[in-house]
């Protein structure tokens, strides 16, 4: 592939990586031009509420003070309530005394059921307004929050006006960025236009997705490869190999090859040449698609994904050779033949079929 990553005209492949920066930079300068610009309104909200919320902590410890006071009365007072009518007093509550405990004690006991009824009912008044003061407190943290993206959402709607993209694009952290950005943008117009008109040779095309996706062209050793599909750049045809590692490469369609779809296969370099040869489970037996998925994915995706292979053996077929790009690559598909016409004939792959 080219080094020349923007001389489009002459077939060379973007660097995908730098323009997928110079993108990301873009919108994270922009993004820091949006909080600067809301940060002092921002500041000046959460000072306000900070006054307020300050307040409401106050009151807050305060009715804890409170609240640990009566805790205390409420205890002393259940206490001598449970002296008197021990049966009356549970974790659960404080009940009322019978008809005949009232009579038998003249209805004095009745005064200690109040007094422990009083403080329990007062201590529960002071916990209700602890958590209505805490309630309140979230509920301005999340009117500050939302008044902050309201602010920030004017701004962005704002910059979709021509006055707020002039603002944005004059800023000089924004500009350089904008800058490095649009470049990256027209070369993606200028070259959707070329595959509109048909001005795109399929090299160009092949070299670009290889950029884009990460592919490299197979070599030597190929460890664990299964064929995964095949891609089509014009007339040119490509079986996309996939390793244990998931590591994807392509290599020249031959239809010879066929048979190799439903196995997996090592090609290896030794004094006496290249060797293809199948590569085996643990138990001995020839690895399958299947295994090789498994080995990469959980079960059930693996399943799913060797149902859509089974399906692609059926439908995406290669319409024609296309001639290997060098000698090494001849040698390679040469020995990758043998090998499938070996498995043909034995029957290796027939699973599913």
């Amino acid at each position: 592939m080219s080094s020349n990553v923007r001389n489009e005209a002459a077939g060379g492949a973007p660097d995908f990586e730098r323009d997928e920066a110079a993108v990301a930079a873009y919108e994270s300068a922009k993004l820091a031009y949006i909080r600067a610009i809301t940060q002092e309104a921002e500041a000046k909200l959460r000072a306000a509420h900070a006054a307020k919320r300050e307040a409401i902590n106050d009151e807050i410890a305060a009715l804890r003070d409170q609240a640990k006071a009566k805790q205390e009365e409420a205890n002393a007072a259940a206490a001598r309530y449970a002296a008197r009518a021990p049966n009356r007093v549970r974790k659960t509550g404080i009940r009322a005394p019978s008809l005949w405990e009232r009579v038998v004690s003249m209805n004095r006991i009745a005064g200690y059921y109040e007094d422990a009824m009083r403080a329990s009912e007062e201590l529960d008044e002071i916990n209700d307004l602890v958590r209505k003061k805490r309630d309140r407190l979230d509920a301005m943290e999340r009117e500050t929050r939302r008044s902050i993206y309201l602010r920030e959402e004017a701004v962005r709607k704002k910059l979709q006006t021509p006055e707020g993209l002039a603002s944005l694009h004059s800023d000089p952290m924004v500009r350089s960025a904008f800058t490095k950005m649009q470049s990256v943008m027209n070369d993606r117009a200028k070259y959707d236009e070329r595959v509109k008109r048909g001005e795109v040779p399929p090299e160009e095309a092949r070299d670009r997705d290889m950029r884009q996706r990460g592919l490299t062209f197979a070599a030597v050793p190929i460890n664990g490869a299964m064929i995964a599909r095949l891609v089509r750049y014009g007339p040119l045809e490509y079986y996309v190999l996939r390793d244990l590692g998931n590591r994807e490469s392509l290599l020249s369609c031959d239809p010879a090859l066929e048979p190799l779809r439903d196995v997996v296969f090592d090609v290896t370099q030794s004094a006496a040449g290249y060797e293809a040869s199948l590569r085996h489970t643990a138990d001995g037996v020839p690895m399958r698609v299947l295994d090789h998925l498994k080995a990469s994915y959980t079960s059930s995706d693996a399943t799913e994904m060797y149902a859509q292979h089974r399906t692609a053996l059926r439908s995406e077929r290669p319409s024609r050779t296309t001639p290997p790009r060098n000698e090494v690559e001849a040698e390679i598909i040469a020995m990758l033949r043998m090998l499938a016409q070996a498995v043909a004939q034995r029957g290796v792959a027939p699973e599913g079929r």
